[in-house]
Protein backbone atom coordinates (compact mmCIF):
# COMPACT_ATOMS: atom_id res chain seq x y z
CA UNK A 1 0.00 0.00 0.00
CA UNK A 2 1.44 3.84 -0.93
CA UNK A 3 0.70 7.12 -0.35
CA UNK A 4 1.86 9.06 -3.08
CA UNK A 5 1.67 12.95 -3.10
CA UNK A 6 2.65 16.11 -5.01
CA UNK A 7 5.57 18.66 -2.90
CA UNK A 8 6.30 21.55 -3.52
CA UNK A 9 9.90 20.44 -3.78
CA UNK A 10 13.20 22.71 -4.34
CA UNK A 11 16.37 21.76 -5.90
CA UNK A 12 19.78 23.37 -3.85
CA UNK A 13 21.91 25.42 -6.31
CA UNK A 14 24.17 27.56 -4.13
CA UNK A 15 25.86 25.69 -0.91
CA UNK A 16 24.72 26.93 2.75
CA UNK A 17 26.56 26.41 5.81
CA UNK A 18 24.55 26.96 8.55
CA UNK A 19 25.27 29.95 11.26
CA UNK A 20 22.68 29.19 13.86
CA UNK A 21 21.46 26.33 15.29
CA UNK A 22 18.34 26.31 13.53
CA UNK A 23 19.58 26.96 10.35
CA UNK A 24 19.38 24.04 7.87
CA UNK A 25 22.92 22.88 5.76
CA UNK A 26 22.35 23.38 1.52
CA UNK A 27 24.27 20.73 -0.71
CA UNK A 28 24.44 21.27 -4.32
CA UNK A 29 22.16 18.53 -5.71
CA UNK A 30 20.23 18.00 -2.59
CA UNK A 31 16.37 18.50 -2.90
CA UNK A 32 14.70 20.74 -0.40
CA UNK A 33 10.72 19.85 0.94
CA UNK A 34 9.09 23.61 1.63
CA UNK A 35 5.71 24.36 2.56
CA UNK A 36 3.92 26.64 -0.14
CA UNK A 37 2.56 29.02 2.27
CA UNK A 38 5.71 29.15 4.48
CA UNK A 39 7.30 30.17 1.36
CA UNK A 40 4.86 32.75 -0.05
CA UNK A 41 4.33 34.00 3.26
CA UNK A 42 8.28 34.60 4.18
CA UNK A 43 9.16 38.62 4.57
CA UNK A 44 12.92 37.87 4.50
CA UNK A 45 13.69 35.07 1.79
CA UNK A 46 13.91 32.29 4.66
CA UNK A 47 11.87 29.62 5.00
CA UNK A 48 11.79 26.40 6.88
CA UNK A 49 12.54 23.20 5.08
CA UNK A 50 13.25 19.90 4.88
CA UNK A 51 16.08 18.03 3.36
CA UNK A 52 15.92 14.82 1.52
CA UNK A 53 19.67 13.72 1.15
CA UNK A 54 19.82 13.87 5.00
CA UNK A 55 16.06 14.13 6.70
CA UNK A 56 17.26 17.59 8.18
CA UNK A 57 14.94 19.78 9.29
CA UNK A 58 15.62 23.86 9.34
CA UNK A 59 15.41 27.51 8.27
CA UNK A 60 17.68 28.04 4.81
CA UNK A 61 17.14 31.39 1.87
CA UNK A 62 14.81 30.31 -0.81
CA UNK A 63 16.89 31.79 -3.34
CA UNK A 64 19.59 29.97 -2.65
CA UNK A 65 17.31 26.50 -4.00
CA UNK A 66 15.05 26.43 -7.61
CA UNK A 67 11.47 24.47 -7.72
CA UNK A 68 11.39 21.40 -9.67
CA UNK A 69 9.01 20.63 -12.65
CA UNK A 70 6.00 19.12 -11.01
CA UNK A 71 6.22 16.28 -13.12
CA UNK A 72 9.68 15.71 -10.99
CA UNK A 73 8.06 16.23 -7.39
CA UNK A 74 6.64 13.01 -6.98
CA UNK A 75 7.74 11.62 -2.86
CA UNK A 76 7.11 8.19 -1.28
CA UNK A 77 6.29 8.56 1.89
CA UNK A 78 5.45 5.52 3.54
CA UNK A 79 5.87 2.06 2.83
CA UNK A 80 3.86 -0.47 4.03
CA UNK A 81 4.50 -4.49 3.42
CA UNK A 82 1.15 -6.38 3.24
CA UNK A 83 2.81 -9.73 2.21
CA UNK A 84 5.62 -11.85 3.62
CA UNK A 85 8.04 -11.63 0.62
CA UNK A 86 11.56 -10.36 1.24
CA UNK A 87 12.83 -7.90 -1.11
CA UNK A 88 16.53 -8.24 -2.18
CA UNK A 89 18.89 -7.26 0.29
CA UNK A 90 20.73 -3.29 0.17
CA UNK A 91 23.17 -3.85 2.47
CA UNK A 92 26.24 -5.51 0.81
CA UNK A 93 29.14 -3.62 0.02
CA UNK A 94 28.33 -2.84 -3.88
CA UNK A 95 24.96 -2.37 -3.11
CA UNK A 96 24.79 0.24 -0.33
CA UNK A 97 25.20 4.35 -0.54
CA UNK A 98 26.89 6.17 2.17
CA UNK A 99 26.69 9.35 2.41
CA UNK A 100 28.68 10.84 6.09
CA UNK A 101 28.89 7.30 7.31
CA UNK A 102 25.72 6.20 7.24
CA UNK A 103 23.97 4.08 4.59
CA UNK A 104 21.10 5.19 2.47
CA UNK A 105 19.37 2.20 2.27
CA UNK A 106 19.23 0.80 5.58
CA UNK A 107 18.00 4.29 6.85
CA UNK A 108 14.80 4.26 9.53
CA UNK A 109 11.42 4.63 8.13
CA UNK A 110 11.42 8.35 8.95
CA UNK A 111 14.10 8.90 6.65
CA UNK A 112 12.60 7.32 3.70
CA UNK A 113 9.28 9.21 4.06
CA UNK A 114 11.47 11.94 2.75
CA UNK A 115 12.99 10.07 -0.33
CA UNK A 116 12.43 11.96 -3.81
CA UNK A 117 11.50 9.15 -6.86
CA UNK A 118 12.85 12.59 -9.01
CA UNK A 119 13.48 10.85 -12.71
CA UNK A 120 13.29 7.36 -11.53
CA UNK A 121 10.47 6.98 -14.56
CA UNK A 122 7.82 5.36 -12.16
CA UNK A 123 4.56 7.01 -13.59
CA UNK A 124 2.47 7.91 -10.16
CA UNK A 125 -1.03 5.81 -11.61
CA UNK A 126 1.45 2.63 -11.13
CA UNK A 127 2.35 3.26 -7.38
CA UNK A 128 -0.98 4.01 -6.97
CA UNK A 129 -2.45 0.88 -8.72
CA UNK A 130 0.69 -1.37 -7.66
CA UNK A 131 -0.36 -4.02 -4.80
CA UNK A 132 3.17 -4.73 -3.79
CA UNK A 133 6.33 -3.29 -3.49
CA UNK A 134 7.97 -5.02 -6.84
CA UNK A 135 11.71 -5.81 -7.36
CA UNK A 136 11.67 -3.76 -10.22
CA UNK A 137 10.38 -0.18 -8.21
CA UNK A 138 12.90 -1.14 -5.69
CA UNK A 139 15.83 -1.63 -8.09
CA UNK A 140 14.88 1.90 -9.55
CA UNK A 141 14.82 3.62 -6.39
CA UNK A 142 18.80 1.97 -5.89
CA UNK A 143 19.64 2.87 -9.49
CA UNK A 144 18.04 6.59 -8.83
CA UNK A 145 20.34 6.49 -5.37
CA UNK A 146 23.37 5.33 -7.06
CA UNK A 147 23.42 7.96 -9.80
CA UNK A 148 22.49 11.39 -7.65
CA UNK A 149 24.78 10.24 -5.03
CA UNK A 150 27.90 9.84 -7.29
CA UNK A 151 29.66 13.29 -7.43
CA UNK A 152 29.57 12.77 -3.69
CA UNK A 153 30.70 8.90 -3.56
CA UNK A 154 33.42 9.26 -6.50
CA UNK A 155 33.59 5.53 -6.69
CA UNK A 156 36.59 4.79 -9.47
CA UNK A 157 35.11 2.17 -12.05
CA UNK A 158 36.80 0.54 -14.90
CA UNK A 159 34.93 -1.23 -17.99
CA UNK A 160 36.34 -4.38 -19.23
CA UNK A 161 38.01 -3.53 -22.88
CA UNK A 162 36.98 -7.01 -24.21
CA UNK A 163 33.01 -5.70 -23.78
CA UNK A 164 31.55 -2.32 -23.19
CA UNK A 165 28.57 -4.22 -22.01
CA UNK A 166 30.34 -5.45 -19.00
CA UNK A 167 29.12 -4.53 -15.72
CA UNK A 168 31.20 -1.79 -14.36
CA UNK A 169 33.31 -2.93 -10.84
CA UNK A 170 35.69 -1.07 -7.93
CA UNK A 171 38.85 -1.93 -9.43
CA UNK A 172 41.10 -3.96 -7.45
CA UNK A 173 43.48 -5.78 -10.31
CA UNK A 174 44.04 -5.39 -14.01
CA UNK A 175 44.47 -8.98 -15.44
CA UNK A 176 45.74 -8.43 -19.25
CA UNK A 177 47.13 -11.09 -21.37
CA UNK A 178 50.44 -11.93 -21.15
CA UNK A 179 53.08 -11.53 -24.25
CA UNK A 180 55.67 -12.40 -22.90
CA UNK A 181 54.60 -15.95 -23.15
CA UNK A 182 53.50 -18.69 -25.61
CA UNK A 183 49.93 -18.57 -25.97
CA UNK A 184 48.51 -22.38 -24.87
CA UNK A 185 45.46 -23.68 -23.85
CA UNK A 186 46.32 -22.81 -19.95
CA UNK A 187 45.37 -18.96 -21.16
CA UNK A 188 48.42 -17.82 -19.22
CA UNK A 189 47.53 -14.40 -18.07
CA UNK A 190 49.52 -11.79 -15.71
CA UNK A 191 47.81 -9.76 -12.93
CA UNK A 192 49.13 -6.26 -13.16
CA UNK A 193 48.54 -3.80 -9.79
CA UNK A 194 46.59 -0.40 -11.35
CA UNK A 195 49.27 2.24 -11.42
CA UNK A 196 48.49 4.78 -8.46
CA UNK A 197 47.70 7.93 -9.90
CA UNK A 198 49.92 10.68 -8.56
CA UNK A 199 47.59 12.99 -6.60
CA UNK A 200 47.11 16.50 -8.00
CA UNK A 201 46.56 19.87 -6.29
CA UNK A 202 43.27 20.25 -4.37
CA UNK A 203 42.81 16.60 -5.49
CA UNK A 204 39.64 16.19 -3.09
CA UNK A 205 36.89 16.32 -5.88
CA UNK A 206 37.27 14.36 -8.52
CA UNK A 207 35.26 16.36 -11.08
CA UNK A 208 37.12 19.90 -9.86
CA UNK A 209 40.65 17.88 -10.60
CA UNK A 210 39.79 16.71 -13.89
CA UNK A 211 38.76 20.06 -14.93
CA UNK A 212 41.76 21.75 -13.05
CA UNK A 213 44.26 19.61 -14.70
CA UNK A 214 43.22 20.73 -18.49
CA UNK A 215 43.18 24.17 -16.45
CA UNK A 216 46.98 23.55 -16.21
CA UNK A 217 48.13 22.99 -19.61
CA UNK A 218 45.45 26.33 -21.02
CA UNK A 219 47.43 29.24 -22.44
CA UNK A 220 44.92 31.64 -22.47
CA UNK A 221 45.00 34.99 -20.45
CA UNK A 222 42.80 34.39 -17.54
CA UNK A 223 41.61 37.29 -14.97
CA UNK A 224 41.50 35.93 -11.47
CA UNK A 225 39.09 38.24 -9.29
CA UNK A 226 38.89 37.37 -5.31
CA UNK A 227 37.15 38.73 -2.68
CA UNK A 228 38.95 39.84 1.36
CA UNK A 229 38.52 37.97 3.75
CA UNK A 230 36.70 38.22 7.25
CA UNK A 231 36.72 41.57 8.28
CA UNK A 232 36.62 42.31 11.88
CA UNK A 233 33.85 44.36 12.62
CA UNK A 234 31.07 42.02 10.73
CA UNK A 235 32.75 39.38 12.97
CA UNK A 236 32.60 41.40 16.59
CA UNK A 237 30.14 44.30 15.77
CA UNK A 238 30.91 47.47 17.49
CA UNK A 239 34.68 46.36 18.56
CA UNK A 240 36.00 50.11 18.63
CA UNK A 241 34.88 51.22 21.80
CA UNK A 242 36.36 48.18 23.70
CA UNK A 243 39.36 47.71 21.80
CA UNK A 244 41.11 51.28 22.10
CA UNK A 245 41.60 52.95 25.42
CA UNK A 246 41.37 56.87 26.83
CA UNK A 247 44.72 57.15 24.96
CA UNK A 248 43.45 55.75 21.50
CA UNK A 249 45.61 52.56 21.92
CA UNK A 250 44.77 49.84 20.78
CA UNK A 251 44.01 46.28 22.70
CA UNK A 252 43.08 43.02 21.24
CA UNK A 253 40.12 41.65 22.97
CA UNK A 254 39.90 37.97 21.24
CA UNK A 255 42.38 35.59 19.68
CA UNK A 256 40.87 36.33 16.47
CA UNK A 257 41.34 40.05 16.34
CA UNK A 258 45.05 41.47 14.53
CA UNK A 259 47.71 41.55 17.50
CA UNK A 260 48.42 44.99 16.25
CA UNK A 261 47.30 47.54 14.02
CA UNK A 262 49.49 50.05 11.49
CA UNK A 263 49.80 53.56 12.63
CA UNK A 264 47.10 55.80 10.80
CA UNK A 265 46.66 59.72 11.32
CA UNK A 266 42.93 59.31 12.09
CA UNK A 267 42.49 56.65 15.42
CA UNK A 268 40.80 55.00 16.27
CA UNK A 269 37.59 56.50 13.86
CA UNK A 270 40.00 55.70 10.51
CA UNK A 271 38.73 51.87 11.39
CA UNK A 272 34.89 52.82 11.08
CA UNK A 273 34.84 52.20 7.72
CA UNK A 274 38.16 50.79 7.00
CA UNK A 275 37.87 47.45 8.70
CA UNK A 276 41.15 45.23 9.00
CA UNK A 277 40.79 41.26 9.08
CA UNK A 278 40.40 38.84 11.71
CA UNK A 279 42.99 36.13 11.80
CA UNK A 280 41.00 33.78 10.45
CA UNK A 281 40.65 36.31 7.01
CA UNK A 282 44.18 36.37 6.89
CA UNK A 283 44.56 32.29 6.90
CA UNK A 284 41.75 32.33 4.37
CA UNK A 285 43.50 34.43 2.04
CA UNK A 286 46.63 32.20 2.64
CA UNK A 287 44.53 29.64 1.71
CA UNK A 288 43.24 30.70 -1.93
CA UNK A 289 46.95 31.83 -2.75
CA UNK A 290 48.22 27.67 -1.64
CA UNK A 291 45.77 26.20 -3.28
CA UNK A 292 46.62 29.25 -6.71
CA UNK A 293 50.27 27.99 -6.13
CA UNK A 294 49.51 24.43 -6.39
CA UNK A 295 47.67 24.88 -9.64
CA UNK A 296 50.64 26.05 -10.60
CA UNK A 297 48.79 28.90 -11.58
CA UNK A 298 51.00 32.62 -12.95
CA UNK A 299 50.32 35.82 -12.26
CA UNK A 300 51.90 39.05 -14.34
CA UNK A 301 50.26 42.23 -12.72
CA UNK A 302 48.34 42.61 -9.39
CA UNK A 303 45.37 45.23 -8.39
CA UNK A 304 43.31 45.64 -5.00
CA UNK A 305 40.80 48.38 -3.73
CA UNK A 306 42.42 50.72 -1.36
CA UNK A 307 40.07 49.25 1.65
CA UNK A 308 42.67 48.04 3.94
CA UNK A 309 40.99 44.26 4.18
CA UNK A 310 41.98 43.95 0.61
CA UNK A 311 45.68 44.64 0.99
CA UNK A 312 45.91 42.55 3.87
CA UNK A 313 43.50 39.87 1.69
CA UNK A 314 45.90 40.66 -1.03
CA UNK A 315 49.37 40.53 0.97
CA UNK A 316 48.56 36.91 2.28
CA UNK A 317 46.84 35.50 -1.48
CA UNK A 318 50.84 36.70 -2.73
CA UNK A 319 52.68 35.24 0.35
CA UNK A 320 50.54 31.63 -0.07
CA UNK A 321 51.68 31.81 -4.18
CA UNK A 322 54.93 32.44 -2.66
CA UNK A 323 55.28 36.33 -4.58
CA UNK A 324 55.67 37.56 -1.75
CA UNK A 325 58.13 41.44 -2.51
CA UNK A 326 58.08 39.73 -6.61
CA UNK A 327 55.04 41.80 -7.13
CA UNK A 328 53.96 45.56 -6.04
CA UNK A 329 50.24 46.13 -5.23
CA UNK A 330 48.67 48.75 -7.17
CA UNK A 331 46.05 50.79 -5.46
CA UNK A 332 42.66 51.18 -7.59
CA UNK A 333 39.83 53.38 -6.04
CA UNK A 334 37.79 52.32 -9.49
CA UNK A 335 37.67 48.94 -7.74
CA UNK A 336 36.06 49.94 -4.33
CA UNK A 337 32.73 49.25 -3.46
CA UNK A 338 29.31 51.00 -4.72
CA UNK A 339 28.90 54.72 -3.24
CA UNK A 340 25.61 54.39 -2.80
CA UNK A 341 26.74 52.83 0.22
CA UNK A 342 29.23 55.66 1.44
CA UNK A 343 26.79 58.93 0.96
CA UNK A 344 29.71 60.58 3.60
CA UNK A 345 32.11 59.88 0.28
CA UNK A 346 35.06 57.44 0.47
CA UNK A 347 36.65 56.03 4.04
CA UNK A 348 39.47 57.42 5.04
CA UNK A 349 41.76 54.74 4.32
CA UNK A 350 45.53 54.16 5.00
CA UNK A 351 48.06 56.44 3.00
CA UNK A 352 50.43 54.44 0.31
CA UNK A 353 53.32 56.10 3.17
CA UNK A 354 51.26 54.61 5.95
CA UNK A 355 50.77 50.93 4.16
CA UNK A 356 54.72 50.99 3.59
CA UNK A 357 55.36 51.83 6.83
CA UNK A 358 53.56 48.48 8.08
CA UNK A 359 55.34 46.68 5.45
CA UNK A 360 52.85 46.06 2.34
CA UNK A 361 54.72 45.80 -0.71
CA UNK A 362 52.33 49.21 -1.95
CA UNK A 363 53.95 50.43 -5.73
CA UNK A 364 54.06 54.36 -5.65
CA UNK A 365 54.34 54.83 -8.94
CA UNK A 366 51.17 53.88 -10.04
CA UNK A 367 48.67 56.17 -11.21
CA UNK A 368 44.93 54.81 -10.67
CA UNK A 369 42.40 54.92 -13.49
CA UNK A 370 39.79 56.10 -11.08
CA UNK A 371 41.17 58.81 -9.09
CA UNK A 372 39.78 59.33 -5.22
CA UNK A 373 38.03 62.74 -6.18
CA UNK A 374 36.24 61.40 -9.03
CA UNK A 375 35.59 59.01 -6.48
CA UNK A 376 33.91 61.29 -3.96
CA UNK A 377 31.93 62.70 -6.97
CA UNK A 378 29.58 59.36 -7.96
CA UNK A 379 28.58 59.31 -4.33
CA UNK A 380 24.80 58.94 -6.05
CA UNK A 381 25.51 56.89 -8.70
CA UNK A 382 22.95 54.42 -10.26
CA UNK A 383 23.33 50.54 -10.12
CA UNK A 384 24.60 50.88 -13.78
CA UNK A 385 27.00 53.24 -13.04
CA UNK A 386 28.58 51.24 -10.53
CA UNK A 387 28.56 48.23 -12.84
CA UNK A 388 30.10 50.56 -15.66
CA UNK A 389 32.47 51.70 -13.48
CA UNK A 390 34.35 48.41 -12.31
CA UNK A 391 34.18 47.05 -16.06
CA UNK A 392 36.00 50.07 -17.32
CA UNK A 393 38.60 49.78 -14.81
CA UNK A 394 38.62 45.78 -15.61
CA UNK A 395 38.83 46.62 -19.33
CA UNK A 396 41.47 49.41 -19.06
CA UNK A 397 43.62 47.22 -17.08
CA UNK A 398 43.33 43.73 -19.55
CA UNK A 399 44.14 46.16 -22.05
CA UNK A 400 47.53 47.87 -20.28
CA UNK A 401 48.90 44.84 -19.47
CA UNK A 402 49.53 41.11 -20.62
CA UNK A 403 49.31 38.28 -18.78
CA UNK A 404 47.52 37.24 -16.17
CA UNK A 405 45.84 39.85 -13.26
CA UNK A 406 45.02 39.47 -9.69
CA UNK A 407 42.97 41.22 -8.65
CA UNK A 408 41.47 42.03 -4.75
CA UNK A 409 38.28 43.59 -4.04
CA UNK A 410 35.08 43.48 -2.63
CA UNK A 411 31.78 40.68 -3.06
CA UNK A 412 30.23 43.27 -5.40
CA UNK A 413 33.38 42.90 -7.63
CA UNK A 414 33.16 39.06 -8.51
CA UNK A 415 30.06 40.45 -10.59
CA UNK A 416 30.71 43.99 -11.61
CA UNK A 417 33.88 43.10 -13.53
CA UNK A 418 32.91 40.27 -15.15
CA UNK A 419 29.06 41.06 -15.95
CA UNK A 420 29.42 43.16 -18.90
CA UNK A 421 32.94 41.71 -19.78
CA UNK A 422 31.28 38.32 -20.78
CA UNK A 423 28.72 39.98 -22.98
CA UNK A 424 25.67 40.05 -20.20
CA UNK A 425 24.11 43.35 -18.69
CA UNK A 426 23.96 45.01 -15.52
CA UNK A 427 22.25 43.67 -12.68
CA UNK A 428 19.21 45.74 -11.14
CA UNK A 429 19.94 47.09 -7.67
CA UNK A 430 17.55 43.95 -6.22
CA UNK A 431 19.43 41.22 -8.62
CA UNK A 432 22.61 43.02 -7.43
CA UNK A 433 21.61 42.35 -3.35
CA UNK A 434 21.15 38.79 -4.32
CA UNK A 435 23.90 38.05 -5.92
CA UNK A 436 26.31 39.43 -3.30
CA UNK A 437 24.55 36.99 -0.95
CA UNK A 438 26.17 33.81 -2.66
CA UNK A 439 29.38 35.38 -2.79
CA UNK A 440 31.28 34.78 0.99
CA UNK A 441 34.32 35.72 2.10
CA UNK A 442 37.69 34.78 -0.12
CA UNK A 443 35.91 33.95 -3.03
CA UNK A 444 37.62 33.76 -6.60
CA UNK A 445 35.92 34.09 -9.76
CA UNK A 446 38.18 32.88 -13.38
CA UNK A 447 37.40 35.02 -16.68
CA UNK A 448 39.49 33.00 -19.33
CA UNK A 449 39.84 34.70 -22.69
CA UNK A 450 39.18 31.91 -25.20
CA UNK A 451 39.00 32.81 -29.22
CA UNK A 452 38.97 36.72 -28.52
CA UNK A 453 35.59 35.78 -25.85
CA UNK A 454 35.95 36.31 -22.27
CA UNK A 455 33.96 33.81 -20.22
CA UNK A 456 33.76 33.18 -16.84
CA UNK A 457 35.24 29.27 -16.22
CA UNK A 458 35.18 27.41 -13.39
CA UNK A 459 37.91 28.39 -10.62
CA UNK A 460 41.51 26.73 -10.31
CA UNK A 461 40.80 26.34 -6.30
CA UNK A 462 38.26 24.84 -4.37
CA UNK A 463 36.34 26.96 -2.04
CA UNK A 464 37.35 27.56 1.53
CA UNK A 465 34.48 27.50 4.07
CA UNK A 466 34.33 27.41 8.15
CA UNK A 467 31.16 27.50 10.07
CA UNK A 468 30.63 30.24 12.87
CA UNK A 469 32.26 29.51 15.97
CA UNK A 470 30.22 31.05 19.16
CA UNK A 471 32.89 33.00 21.67
CA UNK A 472 32.90 31.10 24.83
CA UNK A 473 32.14 32.65 28.16
CA UNK A 474 34.26 30.59 30.98
CA UNK A 475 32.71 31.43 33.51
CA UNK A 476 28.99 29.61 31.78
CA UNK A 477 30.49 26.59 33.22
CA UNK A 478 30.00 28.21 37.09
CA UNK A 479 26.60 28.00 36.51
CA UNK A 480 24.52 26.60 38.58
Amino acid sequence: MYAVFVSQVHKVVYPHSPHEIDELELRIGDYIYLNSDAVDNSSDGWAEGISWLTGAQGHLPVNYTERTAESDAWTLHRVVQLSKSITPSLTSNEECDLVDGRSLSTETEDHLRHRDLNQVGIHASELIEGSSFNEDSEQSVEKYLRKTLKPCLDIPTITNNHSSNQQQATPLIEITPNSMSTPNASGDIKVEPIPAAPPKADDTLSQHSAENSMSLSSKNRRVYIMRHGERVDFTFGTWIPYCFDEFNNYMRKDLNMPKTLPKRSNIPDGWLNDSPLTNIGLYQASLIGEALYDARVQIDHVYCSPAYRCVQTCTSALEGLKLTGKHKIKLEPGLFEWMAWYPDGVPDWLTKEELQAAKYNIDTEYQPFVAINNLNESIKETTEGFYTRNYDVLRKIIDSTVGNVLIVAHATTLDTCTRQLIGEAPRNTNELRQVIHKIPYCSLANVEEIDGQWKLVEPDTLPVTHSKNPRFEWNALTAT
